[in-house]
């Protein structure tokens, strides 16, 4: 009877290492899908953000140019827009939640939990 106890502890035991190995093993590999997604997501973001920052750049040259042809005077003309994109700053400074934060916050949301939703119904 205690060689059977004894035989039964030691399968018990086995299994429970074997349990955990598996749900380490699980947890690995979601946090590493999660991660993944997070390092693909924000390289997608930096490139659209790269690009954007290069577009901005060549429009402010493009309306500095024409606004310096306009005035005639084209230190005016970097100066208007130079103002254009601090005044374009402070907007953005004062509308970073509603504009910044709540829309990546919910980006980031549905990139890591949503899929887990969608696998457990």
């Amino acid at each position: 009877m205690l060689e059977k106890f004894a035989e039964q502890f030691t399968q018990l035991k086995e299994l429970l290492i074997e349990y955990f190995d598996s749900n380490v093993e699980y947890y690995k590999f979601a946090g590493f899908e999660k991660l993944m997604r997070l390092v693909v997501a924000m390289t997608f973001i930096a490139v659209i953000f790269v690009l954007m920052i290069f577009a901005l750049l060549l429009f402010g040259f493009a309306a500095a140019v024409w606004l310096g042809d306009l005035l005639e005077n084209e230190a005016f003309g970097y100066l208007s827009v130079a103002f254009f994109y601090l005044f374009l700053l402070l907007l953005v400074y004062l509308l970073k939640k509603p504009l910044i934060e709540r829309p990546l916050i919910k980006i980031f949301h549905q990139l890591l939990y949503k899929e887990e939703e969608r696998k457990s119904k």
